[in-house]
């Protein structure tokens, strides 16, 4: 069974991720966007994992729509991208 991450992000039992198209375009837009918002080398990867980490603590949902202008979704992302960096960063696949 899985689990909704965000609109297009689903969770496996098994820990595996999956993306849709427009999700996975909206998750491209917000690196993007992030890149001169924080001096991490941010991309997709990270993007992706804070907002996993994000709906572990309720900040985001399953009807969280992923917009790279929305403010609120920027600033929870640039919240857990240490985070992401500091614990995870070896982790995430390229």
């Amino acid at each position: 069974m899985e689990r909704l991450i965000a609109v297009g992000i689903s969770l496996s039992e098994s820990g595996e991720v999956s993306v849709d198209g427009p999700a996975g375009r909206a998750l491209f837009d917000l690196a993007i966007a992030l890149e001169g918002e924080t001096p991490l080398p941010v991309d997709v990867q990270h993007v992706l994992a804070a907002i996993v980490l994000a709906e572990r603590d309720a900040l985001v949902g399953n009807q969280t729509r992923l917009t790279p202008d929305d403010p609120s979704l920027q600033q929870i992302i640039l919240d857990y991208l240490p985070i992401v960096f500091k614990q995870y960063d070896d982790q995430l696949e390229s």
